[in-house]
């Protein structure tokens, strides 16, 4: 289980924590945090850290500088905008809002780990870098958009897991001149062995190293192959098929809802509701009297 220095800051001086993904949702594998920040800060430091820190601006406008190495850089912060900052890198910020709206930071730490274990899979030799004090990426907004209303709708620490890979690939190809190499060939049998695994093991909290070693991959390729021979990724592939079991105890028995939620490897009934009626487009139990009638 990965500890983020992080949690241990204290940042009141100059913003206020809205959201905090270890506290309020239980994820460890990436810390997701929502910021208010001041409209005007003086040499905030931000203390090295093992982590690989993006930061995207929600709402607000805001002249930025960054002071590292003895050099200080400025840049406008608009909607959109990703700061990256590289591990290991002491870092000073100063900031005046140019907008009257108020300043909201979305903060991302990808643990230093994954980086590193994902840059050695790709090519081995030492982690390059990513560090930009802001940066327009399109994919990036909305990646950590999507772990924001995934965190905050209870999503389990599986879909931080998967994205803590795939926000790791995506730094190193765009941000640090590292290329992939070409997509490699189905692997039938091993991930249908995993799927095997994945419907054998619905009520388990399954992560995606362990569904990686039962496919004898990496993380890293295991979520190439899998995307490839499927068409899905893991979470959305085993979110599926939980919601496939369910469909078919409601259809075909007569256990209580919150019975079906945990038989299928929900959190809770309320997460089974959620995701049940986002996939299916009704709640469990209207759909159960649905089928009945």
């Amino acid at each position: 289980m990965t500890e983020f220095d992080a949690l241990e800051l204290d940042e009141s001086a100059h913003s206020r924590r809205v959201f905090c993904s270890w506290e309020d949702a239980g994820w460890r594998s990436l810390l997701l945090r929502r910021f208010d920040d001041d409209p005007v800060a003086e040499d905030v430091v931000v203390p090295p850290s093992d982590d690989q820190q993006l930061v995207l601006m929600m709402s607000g406008r805001v002249a930025i500088e960054s002071g590292a190495d003895g050099r200080w850089r400025g840049a406008r912060y608009a909607p959109g905008s990703v700061g990256l900052t590289a591990p290991h890198r002491l870092t000073r910020l100063r900031w005046r809002s140019t907008s009257p709206e108020p300043i909201n930071r979305l903060h991302v730490r990808l643990p230093g780990e994954v980086l590193r274990r994902v840059a050695h899979e790709m090519c081995p030799g030492e982690a390059p870098r990513a560090d930009s004090l802001a940066v327009t990426d399109p994919v990036l907004t909305q990646m950590m958009l999507a772990l924001a209303n995934a965190a905050a709708a209870g999503a389990p620490d599986l879909y931080a897991e998967s994205a803590a890979e795939f926000l790791a690939v995506h730094i190193l190809v765009h941000h640090t001149g590292r290329f992939l190499s070409p997509a490699p060939q189905r692997e039938d049998v091993r991930i249908r062995r995993v799927l095997d695994f994945m419907r054998d093991n619905l009520h388990q909290n399954l992560t995606l190293a362990e569904m990686a070693r039962e496919a004898g991959l990496s993380t890293f390729h295991f979520l190439r192959v899998f995307k490839a021979a499927t068409g899905r990724t893991p979470h959305r592939h085993l979110t599926e098929l939980r919601v496939e079991i369910a469909r078919h105890h409601l259809e075909n028995g007569s256990l209580p809802v919150g019975e079906i939620a945990y038989l299928c490897g929900f959190s809770s009934p309320a997460h089974l509701s959620t995701v049940f009626t986002r996939t299916v487009g009704t709640s469990p139990s209207a759909y159960r009297r649905q089928r009945r009638a």
